[in-house]
């Protein structure tokens, strides 16, 4: 490796850093495709949250209370696909010698990274709520989520990420530019009980979450399938429980895959040994997420779907309005014990 970084047995303390090209020049192989991964995670991450943005705007199936948490996801994430992205990739061929020129760039890049990653998993965990309170407690779906109180919990998690930000004035961790990963990032050798508490509000909380929000809706939907004495109903329940398991797979899964080996690594590294490659290679990897979410609603969500294709003025073949896992007209609602449940509701 070149001597501008760490030696295998250096501490943290002892390693230098890439300068201008170091990075590209040294492994230029990984290099290129992290770079090529952060810009493709930009492009298509930034026009997809402004396309959620844009379709929810215009289409009033979705124009919902639960919404409100969509478009909050959608918006902490454009900060990752539009800013955060694209410095990541600056610190990659400028390496730190750019950011010591900018030191309060960095530090205000690091902490609004922090704020909009915790909002965004935040989102995503208040969606998983929102869909399981629906269907296995409908009666008390209205009371808890109004837009007032929706508007209320994205708020609270603005103030969560901000706490976490505002606990570096009081000495406890910081933000900076990380070697290992190389972008500006919370620094997570400064006080090692932040990190691991910071791993714990930006993943695991969220992760559990979402796990036991979809596990349960999933048992819920099959048990009261279970109970169907139609035939003709039976055959419909059957088919949205099949797609409402599809899209429970694929939500939970993408959210895992991404977040995990972060956070996993976060506490891992108490001792800042593992190497640079790992750093970067599981940071670009969670931060590939941000840009993934819109493909997951354009693939799981009919009216989100059918909005993108009325806005590129997509013809020929007819897509249903009815989200995936919808209970056709035909089949009363009562069947399955949920009441006043809308086509989008079902989402």
């Amino acid at each position: 490796m070149n001597d501008s970084y760490c030696t295998n047995n250096g501490t943290s303390n002892d390693c230098l850093y890439f300068r201008r090209f170091e990075f590209i020049q040294d492994s230029p192989g990984f290099a290129i495709i992290s770079i090529l991964l952060l810009v493709i995670a930009s492009l298509v991450g930034t026009f997809g949250n402004f396309l959620i943005l844009i379709v929810v705007s215009k289409t009033k199936e979705l124009r919902q209370v639960q919404s409100v948490f969509m478009v909050n996801l959608a918006i902490s994430d454009l900060y990752v696909t539009m800013i955060a992205d694209p410095m990541s990739i600056v610190g990659k061929v400028e390496g730190r010698p750019f950011f010591m020129q900018y030191p309060l760039l960095c530090d205000i890049i690091g902490k609004v990274c922090t704020v909009s990653c915790i909002v965004s998993l935040g989102s995503i965990t208040l969606l998983s709520f929102n869909r399981y309170i629906l269907i296995c407690h409908n009666s008390h779906y209205e009371k808890i989520f109004t837009l007032r109180s929706c508007i209320i919990m994205c708020i609270s998690l603005y103030l969560v990420g901000m706490i976490m930000v505002l606990l570096n004035s009081a000495g406890i961790g910081g933000h900076g530019f990380d070697d290992k990963s190389l972008e500006c990032i919370w620094d997570r050798m400064a006080t090692y009980s932040y990190t691991v508490v910071f791993s714990v509000c930006l993943v695991w909380i969220p992760l559990i979450v979402v796990g036991i929000s979809y596990l349960k809706l999933f048992l819920y939907v099959r048990r009261k399938r279970k109970q169907v004495t139609s035939t003709e109903t039976a055959v419909h329940v059957d088919n949205k429980s099949l797609r409402l398991a599809k899209t429970i797979f694929i939500v939970y899964a993408v959210f895992s895959i991404c977040w995990i080996p972060f956070a996993m690594l976060l506490v891992a590294d108490a001792e800042d040994t593992f190497s640079h490659e790992v750093h970067l290679s599981i940071t670009v990897f969670a931060h590939l997420h941000p840009s993934i979410n819109w493909l997951i609603y354009y693939f799981t969500n009919g009216n989100f779907k059918t909005g993108c294709l009325k806005i590129f003025k997509i013809r020929g073949q007819e897509f249903s309005s009815q989200p995936i896992g919808t209970v056709p007209k035909s089949v009363p609602v009562t069947s399955i014990h949920m009441k006043s449940l809308s086509s989008e509701d079902l989402n």
